[in-house]
């Protein structure tokens, strides 16, 4: 008979094989059976938000949150800054910026770290959509400062995007477009934390006019080589 630990077992390594199909079946089966530990819950998130089944993956982070507040002050932080970022993905603006502050407050009066940086690049993405260069440019500072304070490649790979794209909105087309091909050609390292580097897709191509169509065609190639490698549905 399978068990809830057969399932999870399945499930985790079909995620360490980007088999997020497979994975997500799993964590289902796994799921009816009884409560799993919190990393398996964050998984099973995260193979759902790949799929494209977004109200599912939030509601499974926002549970994880749920567990981590308690035990965590620090990841559950960092989880409320995705939960942050899936809803800025979904275009709901209100909800993503309350999860942000409620990141903001379980790192109130800490040194600028890892989620100082992921929140730092949502307020540049979302100023960068706006237009508002000043906004973008005070953000991209801290992104910045994160960056260099904590040597995460994820984190210094986003303040590149974010630099690049600023460099656009002022009309610096030679600095931002060096940037942002050195961050996205030929493609986004796939080593990355795919819900963030989805994201930079999404901020990059959004950018319209603003970019030539030579360089919009050169990253929409990017983005469609780095969704054929990591099998994540945009």
């Amino acid at each position: 008979m399978d068990t809830l630990t057969d399932y999870l077992s399945e499930a985790r390594v079909a995620h360490q094989r980007n088999d997020w199909a497979t994975s997500y079946a799993a964590f289902v089966r796994a799921d009816g059976l009884g409560p799993m530990p919190t990393d398996d819950l964050d998984a099973y998130s995260v193979a759902a938000w790949r799929l494209g089944h977004g109200s599912e993956a939030v509601r499974l982070a926002e549970r994880t949150f749920d567990r981590l507040v308690r035990a965590d002050p620090g990841a559950a932080a960092m989880k409320a800054a995705v939960l942050a970022l899936l809803w800025h993905a979904r275009e709901h603006e209100a909800v993503s910026r309350r999860w942000a502050q409620r990141a903001r407050e379980l790192v109130a009066g800490d040194t600028t770290g890892a989620t100082h940086g992921y929140l730092a690049y949502l307020d540049a993405a979302s100023a960068i959509a706006g237009g508002d260069a000043a906004t973008a440019a005070r953000a991209s500072s801290v992104l910045r400062e994160a960056a260099a304070g904590t040597g995460d490649p994820t984190l210094a790979m986003l303040a590149r995007v974010v630099d690049g794209a600023a460099a656009l909105l002022e009309s610096r087309a030679a600095e931002g477009y060096r940037l942002l091909d050195d961050a996205l050609v030929p493609m986004l390292d796939e080593r990355l934390p795919l819900e963030w580097a989805s994201d930079v897709y999404r901020l990059v191509l959004r950018l319209g006019s603003r970019a030539d169509e030579r360089h919009r065609e050169v990253w929409t190639e990017s983005m469609r080589r780095w969704v054929i490698v990591t099998g994540v549905v945009m």
